[in-house]
């Protein structure tokens, strides 16, 4: 649990476990964008619908992880296998201050950033990735507002 020194919680790092059916891989990230869902009501629906933007991952460009070979079966041979995703941000102890739990994600892009002989630099992967949803996690890595279930009709 953070401590209040820690509040707000600053960006400090964080993890991203990727999961597909039992295996689960940690990948270190730079940055995250996108992490976001907003309710849009059309002209006519009685209820607004969740729409969540694509989120786009960056990092150091590792040629050897799972997740390229995960990204380019996708783009190169059409082969989706959705992974569930949690996003860890960790405080400087690597203790859990929040998370976000992301279901059934795909790969839509894949690429990497200007590659410039002249201006030698890390090179960054750029990962983008449609999803169903997401959940956030509390500290203790509970769901801070579950899904409510509907009752079945009788």
């Amino acid at each position: 649990m953070p401590s209040l020194h820690t509040y707000p919680p600053l960006n400090v790092h964080f993890n991203i476990e990727f999961r597909a059916k039992t295996k689960i891989e940690v990948e270190p990230f730079q940055s995250i964008t996108g992490l976001q869902a907003k309710l849009i009501k059309e002209e006519g629906d009685k209820n607004p619908l969740a729409v969540y933007e694509n989120i786009v991952l960056r990092r150091a460009y590792n040629p050897n992880s799972n997740i390229v070979t995960w990204c380019m079966q996708a783009i190169n041979n059409k082969v989706f296998q959705s992974k569930n995703m949690t996003i860890q941000l960790l405080d400087s102890k690597h203790e859990l201050i929040s998370a976000w739990e992301v279901e059934n994600a795909i790969p839509v892009a894949w690429g990497v950033e200007e590659l410039h002989a002249q201006n030698p630099k890390i090179l960054i992967e750029v990962i983008e990735l449609k999803y169903q949803r997401f959940h956030v996690l509390n500290s203790k890595a509970r769901n801070v507002a579950p899904l409510k279930r509907s009752r079945k009709a009788r």
